[in-house]
């Protein structure tokens, strides 16, 4: 008896698919891998940092931009890719490249989210600038905490580079916080942009804590234990990007209450740090404008 065979539907590639098979994605930042071993180094010096970052001279110029801005300038300006290393030391250096190479990575408009190129930088610095701020409450490494919150959004560039291919291209909206996009997102795809972004990021080499604050970020709870206070700090640092990045009519909840606790954040202390982390976003975005 002959039967009639079901149509395919094509199933949307997995995150780790889907990061490999884009060749649109920014470029691998390998600087940020050679950097992280010469830190893990004693022996390492500056010097080789700068030269190591030099190779790369888009990036030294930006580094080199950076370190001039209010956001990391101490003393006189610098001209050059090892006077600015030298300004911020063995303890700011990885935050300062790490700045440079985000910023690479944002260079046009999202479409499937409606979202500008400057707009998805200024969320990235925000949420940098949080995570970092809370990090140094808890024990948590400001570094990856910083480096979690400056890519936190990364997947949207992932899902936006599928979607612009698809016919007609997909257009997402957000639920607001905590969930952001996922909502969307698993419905078409049945993941979300923190699993892609967390994808590209394993792909790049990241540290594992990295990646898991990342893939986790809207359900800290499912992280693996010994990351998940850094995930938590993420959860709390979106929270504070939304409220001075994404203006709504309606308030965001505040972060849940398990996460304010693991990150050692009071719900007295939200309204005060807000208005100081805004201070710091608004210097930030606007010494540090994309073009």
């Amino acid at each position: 008896m002959w039967t009639q065979s079901m149509p395919l539907i094509d199933q949307p590639p997995s995150p780790e698919v889907l990061v490999r098979e884009l060749d649109d994605l920014p470029p691998t930042p390998r600087v940020l891998q050679s950097l992280q071993k010469m830190i893990a180094d004693p022996d390492a010096m500056l010097v080789d940092m700068g030269d190591m970052v030099a190779l790369e001279p888009g990036l030294a110029a930006r580094v080199v931009r950076i370190a001039n801005s209010a956001v990391f300038r101490r003393g006189a300006k610098v001209d050059n890719i090892l006077e600015a290393i030298q300004r911020v030391g063995l303890s700011g250096i990885h935050e300062l490249v790490t700045f440079a190479v985000g910023s690479q990575m944002v260079g046009r408009p999202l479409a499937t989210y409606k979202l500008d190129a400057q707009s998805l930088w200024a969320r990235a610095v925000t949420c940098a600038l949080a995570a970092a701020g809370i990090g140094e409450k808890s024990d948590v490494d400001r570094v990856s905490a910083y480096s979690a919150g400056l890519m936190h959004g990364l997947g949207l560039i992932v899902i936006d580079r599928y979607s612009v291919r698809q016919t007609p291209p997909r257009h997402i909206t957000t639920s607001g916080y905590p969930h952001d996009t996922a909502p969307a997102e698993r419905e078409w795809l049945g993941y979300s942009h923190a699993e892609a972004g967390a994808a590209l990021l394993e792909m790049w080499g990241f540290s594992a804590d990295v990646c898991n604050a990342v893939r986790f970020q809207i359900e800290p709870e499912k992280c693996p234990e010994e990351h998940r206070v850094l995930c938590m700090t993420v959860a709390v640092a979106r929270w504070a990007r939304s409220m001075i990045c994404m203006p709504s009519p309606e308030m965001p909840d505040q972060p849940a209450t398990s996460w304010l606790t693991a990150t050692g954040m009071k719900v007295s202390d939200l309204e005060e740090w807000l208005k100081d982390l805004r201070k710091q976003s608004q210097l930030a975005c606007s010494e540090l404008r994309l073009y």
